[in-house]
């Protein structure tokens, strides 16, 4: 069953808490329909936004990071609404494949784009018969086109089994049971158009190095930013390490290829989170880029580490806008 652009409501927020959200202005889907396999879901995308629209690629496109938050949410109020996941679930997300299919669709229009995406369940983990996670495809179109995909591997478990795998991680790391924020020391933060950004509270990265072809970067936690920790966590977000990963990549890029940020634009991110990040570690984002075949792009593998763990692992392909009036708005 295909549930059509004109059957979806575009007039309202869902709720905030069902997408684990505090602020209104951070909530994107509008409406859902449950399918036979899946659900069928609305979003509205802010033509202007502190942060996704913050972006060098041009201020005229939809940040690709702004359709993995709104998969983000897709999945979450998949699990709450859909499958019966407890309000008090905590949530921890595995692995992600997020791919951009045409870039043409992310232009902004004159009014905020009408998005739809469709979400289908290809796996199901189950324990004692019931499903504690899942792997979602969703594809994303914007004003009826296909824009994006993301396959995203998922999992949830009660509030006191949280506590327990939480209390047990840190400890093995020489933690106490609760984490604490330090305190900002200094750091020489990174220039925003080096990693992609005008706004330097958007740029995450700082200390940069470059050995041979990698560079390595301090990942700055700023628990204030108003969109990366748009909510209380204990731990480094995910959303935190995808734009770690887009960053450290595009810095890469720029150092060590010469390719300029302002036609940069992620076309894929492949990721695996693999450890908890915690706060009172160092975050160091890696990366080696190697230039396309055609000079239209590059392939940058990515890692984020505390000392010595590996907390996340993948790669990002960059591909260059090709030059036009576009490129030269900010």
């Amino acid at each position: 069953m295909s549930i059509t652009l004109e059957e979806l409501s575009f007039d309202r927020n869902i709720p905030r808490g069902i997408v684990h959200r505090e602020s209104i202005a951070e909530v994107f889907l509008t409406d859902a329909q449950q399918t036979p396999d899946g659900a069928t879901f609305a979003a509205q995308l802010p033509r202007n936004h502190s942060y996704f629209s913050d972006h060098r690629g041009t201020a005229t496109t939809y940040d690709p990071l702004l359709l993995i938050e709104v998969f983000r949410q897709v999945a979450i109020y998949y699990a709450h609404t859909f499958v019966g996941a407890d309000r008090s679930e905590k949530f921890i997300f595995g692995a992600a494949d997020f791919e951009i299919l045409d870039e043409e669709t992310l232009r902004i229009g004159a009014c905020p784009g009408h998005c739809v995406i469709e979400a289908h369940v290809v796996h199901e983990k189950l324990r004692e018969g019931q499903i504690i996670g899942l792997t979602l495809e969703m594809v994303a179109s914007i004003e009826g086109r296909v824009a994006a995909r993301e396959a995203m591997t998922y999992q949830w478990m009660p509030s006191a089994a949280w506590k327990k795998i939480r209390k047990r991680g840190r400890e093995s790391l020489g933690l106490p049971p609760e984490h604490t924020i330090p305190p900002v020391t200094h750091v020489a933060r990174m220039r925003p158009n080096s990693v992609g950004r005008h706004n330097p509270r958007n740029a995450i990265l700082a200390n940069p190095e470059l050995a041979g072809p990698q560079l390595n970067a301090l990942t700055i936690i700023d628990t204030n930013h108003p969109s990366l920790f748009d909510h209380a966590l204990d731990h480094v977000p995910g959303m935190l390490q995808f734009e770690a990963a887009r960053q450290v990549a595009m810095a890469a890029a720029n150092a060590t290829l010469g390719l300029d940020t302002s036609r940069m634009v992620m076309h894929r991110l492949r990721i695996e989170f693999t450890k908890f990040g915690e706060f009172e570690r160092d975050t160091v984002a890696r990366s080696t880029v190697q230039a396309d075949d055609d000079g239209r792009g590059a392939l940058a593998d990515i890692e984020l580490t505390q000392d010595s763990d590996v907390i996340a692992t993948g790669w990002v392909h960059l591909k260059l806008l090709p030059v036009d009036v576009w490129t030269m708005v900010q």
